[in-house]
């Protein structure tokens, strides 16, 4: 497979469409899609992560439009331009992720409306989380999902991640969902760090992109999460490690761990990997959490595994 490194990072192709689509609450989220030249081969619906945005993964929208696949994308609710939760906008609030879930499965049932199957998931970090929750839920829909760097477990610093859990639930029952969690603060210096970028991805230009979206359009940025976030999230988790749960997952699942990763806990995932039917997981040497948005090296190998997954799909179908 060849891979390209021609599409724009700064500018959406201009078959792009912007849908403001409204949740089944009537909640507004931005959405976006996109054609191939072409007869498609099918969609790839692509979910980012956690302060996310959709400009930060144009890059990917074009490797998926040049193997021949429509895409389809989503700012999540209470980021990007879908509408913040908080009483200040660079907070990253939740209460439930129950209704990110609902959001998505409304959203897909949509998207199998009028755009071409079959419908493939490539998720990354939070919107893995949130992919495995709807391929638990919804059977059947999805063929075949690519999991990058999934939040499933939640790395918490120095604090024990049981203690992080229980504050969380401890504030939450105090009235305190809204504010910061500890360490957490509004968008500033700290998201152009070289802390933050070694994180991350070791592309520089990458990296700087989405500094750059945000310098163009100040509304995009996202600071860190609030006690209803975490706590949102850890039930979450839970409701992941259920007894039987992870055995509604029809779909064959591919999980891509990047082999320096430093946001969300490898060690999970492995544990999710091993008690799910029809799961692989991979390491991605060299990758850092972004995989889409490393080094060429790490990037193309991440490239290459979706793209052999997404073929040997149709190869089965065919089959």
């Amino acid at each position: 497979m060849q891979i390209q490194h021609a599409f724009n990072r700064h500018a959406f192709g201009s078959q792009t469409q912007f849908l403001d689509w409204r949740a089944p609450d009537g909640w507004p989220m931005r959405t976006m899609r996109c054609l191939p030249e072409g007869q498609a081969r099918g969609t790839v619906i692509f979910l980012n992560g956690r302060a996310d945005f959709l400009e930060k993964y144009l890059e990917s929208y074009g490797a998926f439009l040049d193997w021949g696949y429509a895409v389809a994308s989503l700012d999540w609710r209470g980021q990007g331009l879908s509408g913040r939760l908080g009483d200040h906008p660079h907070k990253g609030h939740q209460t439930d992720f129950d209704v990110l879930v609902g959001d998505l499965a409304g959203w897909i049932a949509d998207l199998t409306k009028d755009m071409p199957p079959p419908f493939y998931l490539v998720a990354h970090s939070m919107g893995g989380h949130i992919a495995l929750r709807f391929l638990a839920e919804h059977a059947g829909v999805i063929s075949h999902a690519v999991l990058l760097a999934p939040m499933l477990g939640i790395r918490t610093g120095g604090i024990p991640s049981p203690v992080t859990k229980r504050l969380a639930r401890w504030m939450v029952g105090r009235g305190r969902s809204g504010e910061f969690a500890p360490t957490q603060r509004p968008y500033g210096a700290r998201a152009a760090s070289a802390l933050r970028q070694s994180a991350l991805t070791g592309d520089n230009e990458r990296f700087a992109d989405e500094i750059w979206w945000i310098e163009q359009n100040p509304a995009l940025a996202l600071g860190g999460v609030t006690y209803g976030w975490l706590d949102a999230a850890f039930r979450s988790l839970d409701r992941l490690a259920a007894p039987g749960y992870l055995q509604g997952v029809d779909a064959p699942v591919l999980i891509l761990m990047p082999e320096h990763e430093q946001v969300v806990d490898p060690v999970a995932a492995r544990h999710v990997a091993a008690h799910m039917p029809h799961c692989r997981l991979k390491v991605v040497p060299g990758g850092r959490h972004e995989l889409l948005r490393d080094v060429d090296a790490v990037r193309n190998r991440t490239l290459a595994e979706i793209h052999a997954a997404l073929m040997a799909t149709e190869a089965e179908g065919r089959g």
